[in-house]
């Protein structure tokens, strides 16, 4: 079972002060001011597009897992492969012991899955660069081909936390093709992703970080990234566990200073530079975000290779093993260490479609909806769409003949529109 629902004018100035009195909100939202925003934001629902990990069953573990995946036929679609390289959360493998073992891994799960999946992109977590060397992460994505067919050019993107030492360009010179940093309080982010942008990586990204209280630079790095205009900036994501701690004017303030140098919404919390081109957004349920939250052109499946990785193959989702002891013993049993499980059902499989949709393109056609499924949408959905009326009323939601559009700051918490759909009890 899936998890339930979870109760104008801009101006710029040239100070980080000036700044944050002077972006203006835009005309037309009616009963929605600063104030009811920043609750907003500090209550958004955590997870929407897909359930916590500790909503994931403990009896699916290895054997439900491989049954789901058989019963399914779904390692047989011939969708694009995400691999996801995750390190041990608490850093306690030395470097050759965590190649071994991610290289086990990685041969027990291709097995799993049909010849003919290609890998059209893979991630390197955050942490695994600095618990691998260079020269090992070279080895890691240079075995990826002997297990599973790859396409010509595939996508690797490496994370990486502000504060590393990891140098941009060494990542670099092993394959990685794009840098995302993490914006942390106190680290030099801007000057990382400056460091990137001098490597010669095709794309570099930017993940802002929560803003809290006590981080009072946090508007001041967020200019610094602007001006070196990375080709994405993503918004921070809700984290339920620091809430309390977050300054929302300033998460507000981070939105509309994106809105004021044009960049636009990819999908997610994904925001892409103007002048590179965006994909078509029509609604219509093309596009996917994953589990590592990038919105994807189309559907993939996520492999993830790691203690604690989790995976979607279709409509199974699973996690190995979080702790690393307990990982390695499974891979020498000759288990991949799925540890918890869940098969969505065919109604939350319609639900996932809406939601991905809202998430995605920030729009919804119902029509396409109803050809995808043979369903009429207001039949299945028609407590959700009571639920987001008051969206409508405020400009966040707009219906124009059959499709939802979301719209103003119903963009920044698309989570609180789309949770709308998910089952209430």
């Amino acid at each position: 079972m899936r998890h339930k629902k979870t109760p104008g004018l801009i101006q710029i100035r040239e100070t980080g002060e000036e700044l944050a009195e002077d972006v203006t909100r835009p005309a037309g939202i009616d009963g929605m001011d600063d104030t009811s925003l920043h609750s907003a934001l500090l209550e958004q629902p955590v997870d929407v597009l897909f359930p916590a990990a500790s909503q994931l069953s403990p009896g699916f573990a290895e054997a439900g897992w491989r049954a789901a995946m058989q019963a399914s036929n779904e390692h047989l679609i011939p969708r694009g492969l995400t691999l996801g390289f995750k390190a041990p959360l608490h850093g306690d493998m030395d470097a050759e012991a965590l190649l071994d073992a991610l290289l086990i891994c990685l041969r027990l799960n291709a097995a799993a899955l049909a010849d003919d999946r290609e890998v059209a992109a893979m991630v390197l977590q955050p942490g695994i660069a600095e618990q691998l060397p260079a020269p090992l992460l070279g080895r890691l994505l240079d075995a990826v081909p002997e297990h599973l067919r790859i396409i010509a050019r595939p996508q690797v993107e490496v994370r990486v936390d502000a504060s590393t030492r990891i140098q941009p360009e060494d990542l670099r010179r092993i394959g990685s093709t794009r840098l995302t940093v993490i914006d942390r309080a106190g680290a030099a982010g801007p000057q990382l992703l400056a460091r990137g942008q001098r490597a010669g990586y095709t794309a570099c990204y930017y993940q802002l970080s929560l803003p809290l209280r006590d981080d009072p630079a946090f508007l001041e790095r967020m200019e610094s990234v602007l001006a070196l205009a990375p080709e994405r900036i993503l918004l921070p994501a809700p984290c339920a566990s620091t809430l309390q701690a977050v300054d929302p004017s300033a998460w507000l303030q981070a939105w509309r200073l994106l809105q004021a140098a044009g960049y636009l919404p990819l999908g997610g919390d994904h925001y892409q530079r103007p002048g590179l081109e965006l994909p078509v957004r029509s609604g219509e349920g093309q596009r996917y975000c994953d589990l590592l939250g990038v919105p994807r052109r189309e559907r993939h499946d996520l492999l993830g290779i790691g203690p604690g990785a989790c995976s979607q193959i279709g409509n199974v989702i699973c996690r190995t093993e979080p702790s690393s002891a307990q990982w390695r013993d499974c891979l020498a049993a000759g288990q991949p260490g799925v540890a918890a499980g869940l098969i969505l059902s065919e109604q939350e499989c319609l639900v996932d479609e809406v939601i991905q949709s809202l998430a995605c393109d920030h729009a919804l056609d119902m029509r396409v909806f109803e050809w995808h499924n043979a369903l009429p949408f207001d039949g299945c959905f028609e407590a959700a769409l009571d639920r987001i009326a008051p969206f409508m009323q405020c400009g966040w939601v707009r219906r124009e003949d059959n499709r939802l559009l979301i719209e103003n700051e119903g963009r920044l918490l698309w989570r609180i529109i789309a949770a709308c759909f998910l089952p209430t009890a």
